[in-house]
C-alpha cells in the first residue's frame, strides 16, 4: 500500500500490512502498533519504482470515488474505494473497503477527527431508541 497525494497523484513511500493481520493473542501483542520497519519503495512482485511516480488525473479518479460512494453507500460514513487505472477500460473501480485503514497515510487529521467525532456524537444521541 503506497500513500497517495489526493490532489497531485505523487506516489509517496508504501508498506506492507501482513504483519498487522495474523490470527492468535500471543502474535497480536508481538504486532507493532505503526508499520516502522515496513517501507517499501518498490513493486513487491517485479521490483519496478513506485516511489515518486505520479498517478494522472487524479481529479476525475476522485470524481468517481465520490459518485461510487453517493450512489452505492450513502448511509455509510467512511470507504476505502481501490481503483486500477487499466489500458483496457480506463479507470475501474476494484473494490469497496468498510473497514479501510490509513496505514502511514498522509491525511488532514484535524478535518477527520472532527468529522469521527461528530459522527459518534450522532450514533451516541441515536443510542437506546432502536
Amino acid at each position: 500500500m503506497f500513500d497517495v497525494d489526493v490532489a497531485t497523484g505523487d506516489i509517496r513511500r508504501g508498506t506492507t500490512s501482513a504483519h498487522w493481520y495474523q490470527l492468535g493473542l500471543a502474535r497480536a501483542r508481538r504486532c507493532p502498533l505503526f508499520s516502522e520497519g515496513h517501507t517499501v519503495e518498490v513493486h513487491p512482485d517485479c521490483g519496478a519504482p513506485v516511489c515518486g511516480e505520479v498517478i494522472p488525473d487524479m481529479a476525475s479518479i476522485a470524481s468517481l470515488v465520490r459518485e461510487a460512494h453517493r450512489k452505492l453507500m450513502p448511509g455509510v460514513p467512511l470507504v476505502g474505494w481501490d481503483v486500477a487505472i487499466t489500458a483496457e477500460a480506463g479507470v475501474c473501480l476494484l473494490e469497496a473497503n468498510l473497514s479501510c485503514n490509513f496505514f502511514r497515510a498522509s491525511f488532514d487529521e484535524r478535518v477527520y477527527f472532527a468529522f469521527a467525532e461528530a459522527l459518534l456524537g450522532r450514533l451516541e444521541g441515536k443510542a437506546g431508541r432502536c
